[in-house]
């Protein structure tokens, strides 16, 4: 019966609002629900996360190799999930599990890149870059892969503010630059991963070139492919990108920015009334 239904998506439709809004709201039930809670049932809960985006992102990459979709086996080396956000289905459960065995200014840098640049590239894919079989007035939303991609970002999006909110980091103003540092690093991996990759694919008989984080072509994305235009060499070409994320960095602190300041000036004020309460005894 479900097979039959559809429920149409088109961009900014109220469907995908409310699918958008649903997302920060199981974060807010989460929070009322495990603020209180032992550390190790935090912890359980964010993995089950993390695995059910997970086993959702492979799961659907492994059913496309068996039946050969599109030539998947073809394009093996082209086609693993290992794009801007799918990557994060890898990095999310590794970087936490690293979280108390790495030193403090790792355990950070690893932790800024997932709030800052994870949580902030699911949102935006959400909200401004989805793909047209993935958001559109001809897509159904019972489609396997539409709802795979809305859980995958979905959860991708809320799960570094569970890091927050939960306790397990605390993300400070010098974070937006190791967030920063880390993405460029992460491209000149990618680079080179996209180069192998490609190299084998070729060997593989396939005719696509691996591209993922967009290093090699920004074709496929409006905006990554303006900047392409501009500066028509791979890799170097997003490298104002980096750039332009810091202010968004900046923004997603803010909130966290201002309260850390109000805290700071109601203990500033309590302090001052107890030196002048024992002053005046």
């Amino acid at each position: 019966m479900l097979a039959n239904l559809f429920i149409p998506m088109p961009k900014y439709g109220l469907v995908h609002i409310l699918t958008v809004l649903f997302f920060p709201l199981l974060a807010v039930v989460s929070f009322f629900i495990f603020r209180k809670k032992q550390t190790i049932s935090k912890a359980i809960y964010l993995y089950v996360l993390m695995g059910i985006i997970f086993v959702a992102t492979w799961g659907t990459f492994i059913a496309d190799l068996i039946t050969d979709y599109n030539h998947q086996r073809l394009n093996f080396w082209a086609r693993l999930p290992l794009h801007m956000c799918s990557i994060n289905v890898i990095l999310y459960p590794l970087f936490f599990s690293l979280r108390n065995k790495v030193k403090p200014l790792i355990r950070d840098t690893l932790f800024s890149y997932m709030y800052f640049m994870g949580s902030i590239g699911a949102l935006l894919a959400m909200v401004v870059t989805a793909p047209g079989d993935c958001l559109g007035e001809n897509v159904n939303f019972l489609r396997y892969n539409v709802l795979v991609y809305w859980l995958k970002h979905g959860l991708i999006f809320i799960i570094p503010i569970l890091f927050v909110v939960l306790g397990f980091y605390k993300p400070h103003l010098i974070d937006t630059i190791k967030a920063t540092v880390f993405l460029l690093a992460l491209l000149c991996i990618m680079e080179g991963v996209n180069l192998l990759f490609s190299w084998f694919n070729h060997l593989n008989g396939g005719t696509e070139i691996a591209n993922f984080f967009y290093t090699r072509t920004g074709k496929g994305t409006a905006v990554l492919e303006t900047f392409y235009k501009l500066i028509p060499v791979e890799l170097i070409y997003m490298l104002p990108m980096a750039i332009i994320a810091i202010p968004l960095f900046l923004l997603y602190y803010m909130p966290i920015g201002i309260i850390d300041l109000v805290k700071k000036a109601k203990n500033k004020k309590t302090i001052t009334k107890e030196v002048t309460h024992e002053n005046s005894i």
